[in-house]
């Protein structure tokens, strides 16, 4: 039986929520009956030298100059695929799906599917139409979250004929391998026995974590040693770098910038957490959950479709700095009750948000066959 030829289209494959889902996808996906290649618009990063290096999956860059604006950026994507062939191709966002369908429709690819991974609505209005218009010609455009999905009914008009939820999902093997925990935090020179915060994403505006300063100083009047440990960078970790030293609390703050040890970071955090104003399903959740690590969210987006307050996790409105430091400080007032909320987080990420089951319905989606059942 020949392979499906399936092209995933990005922006690129640096660290981020995004680039883990695409990359998970290739990883995760049955090779004996899809043959993987990946188109990044801009650029591959990290994880697409990875992919080639791990797996020998094709990953192929657009173009190079990707700050200047190109309007025939579609011309050259049907150039790509009119060149190798491809049976499906699955798009990610928004310049991606318009490039990418723009470009399938003039190459006759028969299968276009695209996945939302949330933003705030509504978005820009040119986006929203180009987004509605080129709908119409892919088979499925799925959400990450039943609250995504509603924003692309709602705001673009997208047929709910064409609409499905899918879940992110990962690959909990990473997060499951038995870490010296003592030694991590030894090797972090962190003081012993002192409570860990940990916050590992972007450092942008979305993720809220000029919030998680702003509660800093009431929860190190309880705590005066703990520490927080900031896993990422992004255009404001100056700012916040700035931010903490204004709020008198730098010297609990650290910033490690990009780490490619989430899993052993995830085993020295006490508790997680991620204060967004918006979300889909985040990766890191996902990933805490798989390591059971407890998490302090936001009920934003589809992030309470993954925690249950009080049960799995906690869950506060977003900006709101009062409610961040309570939830925090309740949580870490009870050691007891945060390792059984770590446990709990991690059966639940084994029923519902394991990689091979957020690939099992992708695959069906790419094959034009019902989704299997949960």
């Amino acid at each position: 039986m020949s392979k499906t030829r399936l092209l995933q289209i990005t922006h690129d494959l640096h660290v981020g929520g995004l680039p883990r889902v695409v990359d998970t996808l290739c990883r995760t996906l049955d090779h004996d009956r899809f043959d993987v290649s990946v188109l990044c618009l801009r650029d591959v990063g990290p994880l697409g030298m990875a992919l080639r290096e791990d797996l020998g999956i094709p990953v192929h860059k657009l173009r190079d100059n990707h700050d200047v604006p190109d309007r025939t950026a579609f011309l050259k994507v049907a150039r790509f695929l009119r060149k190798n062939r491809f049976d499906v191709i699955h798009t990610h966002n928004t310049e991606p799906f318009i490039e990418g369908s723009l470009g399938a429709i003039l190459a006759g690819v028969p299968t276009l599917v695209h996945t939302d991974h949330a933003r705030p609505f509504p978005d820009k209005r040119r986006y929203m139409l180009a987004e509605w218009f080129v709908s119409k010609f892919a088979w499925r455009v799925v959400g990450v979250s039943d609250h995504t999905t509603e924003n692309l009914r709602r705001y673009e008009r997208i047929s709910p004929r064409k609409l499905v939820t899918v879940v992110n999902g990962i690959d909990g093997h990473r997060y499951d391998a038995p870490i010296d925990a003592a030694a991590a935090r030894a090797a972090l020179d962190l003081p012993r026995g002192a409570p860990v915060l940990g916050f590992a994403s972007r450092l942008e505006e979305q993720k809220g974590m000029t919030w998680l300063l702003q509660a800093l100083p009431g929860i190190l009047k309880v705590h005066p040693d703990l520490k927080l440990l900031v896993a990422g960078t992004g255009e404001l970790e100056g700012p916040l770098a700035e931010e903490a030293r204004s709020r008198g609390v730098d010297h609990a703050v650290r910033f490690l910038g990009v780490r490619l040890d989430i899993p052993v970071l995830l085993k020295v955090f006490d508790l997680h957490v991620l204060p967004s104003l918006w979300e889909g399903l985040p990766m890191i959740i996902l990933e805490s959950m798989a390591a059971g690590c407890p998490t302090v969210a936001t009920a934003v987006g589809g992030v309470p479709t993954a925690l249950v307050d009080g049960e799995n996790g906690r869950l506060v409105p977003p900006a709101d700095p009062g409610a961040l430091q309570a939830a925090i400080l309740e949580a870490l007032a009870d050691r007891g009750g945060l390792r059984r909320m770590g446990e709990r987080a991690r059966a639940t990420f084994q029923e519902r948000f394991t990689a091979r089951a957020m690939a099992r319905r992708y695959e069906a989606l790419y094959l034009r066959r019902p989704l299997p059942a949960d």
